[in-house]
């Protein structure tokens, strides 16, 4: 459990002799140590019943810095509820790139509990700037039209759920979209 002592040893070994091996066990190690330097908060999301703006934030903002850098940065003014918030860094950039939307009232309110709905939301603008770079990938998901016993073709995320479906980045469940429940920690680590 002494990673700074096992990524020592591995960085020894390497220095020495060149080995496929060692080199994916120092992989793993570099990885569990940077997982265990991040937030307990974010730790804890895969476990969590439901996930808030800030757990989505923070997920696309360390799983997704490419996209977010990717994305155009839009002026959002100050967000005046997230100073001290455990995912405040990611929540700014998340936010600057229009990826999880800041409200007109200039907060985050980074506590609210992510519905499905909000989730497809914020998948289908990743997806989007997917898209923008990478044309051929997107023919599955760009314009698709799914259909939901719970969601019609009128409602106004239908292009998201449509677009996260089509992309295998979230799933229906019998049929059904389930749009205002709650996206759990699970859900949206596999988005």
């Amino acid at each position: 459990s002494d990673l700074v002592a096992a990524l020592d040893a591995y960085n020894k070994a390497l220095a020495l002799e060149p080995n496929a091996d060692v080199a994916e066990r120092r992989k793993a190690v570099q990885e569990r140590a940077a997982l265990e330097a991040l937030p307990a908060q974010y730790r804890a999301i895969p476990s969590s019943p439901q996930v808030t703006r800030a757990d989505l934030a923070a997920l696309v903002g360390i799983r997704l810095p490419d996209l977010v850098q990717a994305s155009p940065v839009r002026d959002i003014g100050v967000l005046t509820d997230v100073r001290g918030q455990w995912a405040e860094r990611w929540i700014a950039a998340v936010a600057r790139a229009g990826l999880v939307e800041a409200f007109p009232n200039h907060t985050f309110q980074p506590r609210g509990v992510v519905r499905r709905v909000d989730l497809a939301q914020t998948v289908s603008r990743l997806l989007n700037v997917v898209a923008a770079s990478q044309p051929s990938r997107a023919q599955t998901w760009v314009g698709a039209r799914g259909r939901f016993s719970d969601m019609t073709t009128g409602h106004l995320a239908y292009p998201a759920a449509s677009m996260a479906v089509a992309a295998g980045a979230m799933t229906a469940v019998d049929g059904a979209f389930q749009p205002t429940r709650g996206g759990t920690g699970a859900e949206a680590m596999a988005a």
